[in-house]
């Protein structure tokens, strides 16, 4: 069960880091619209990290926030990648 979290974890904060470190016509390409990867204040709990994330994949944020909970649990990787990624992203 833990490494399907670890999995789940190295999953998100990798897709997380490559959109962001990718230029703007790299990622956006792959979804309809032309979104950017950006935090999303407005919706936001704490950063607007997971309300930016559910935005731009189109994916529910109960369901990305329980994700990044279940990877804080494990060893504080998902502590870290959250930090990581609000530190990356760009408002919005």
């Amino acid at each position: 069960m833990l490494w399907l979290i670890r999995l789940g974890a190295y999953a998100l904060g990798g897709a997380v880091i490559w959109s962001v470190l990718q230029d703007a016509a790299g990622p956006a390409g792959y979804f309809p619209g032309g979104r950017h990867l950006a935090l999303d204040a407005d919706n936001g709990m704490i950063f607007g990290v997971c309300a930016g994330l559910s935005r731009y994949t189109g994916l529910d944020a109960t369901f990305i926030r329980l994700v990044w909970a279940l990877a804080g649990l494990y060893r504080g990787a998902g502590i870290a990648l959250y930090l990581l990624a609000f530190l990356l992203m760009p408002l919005s």
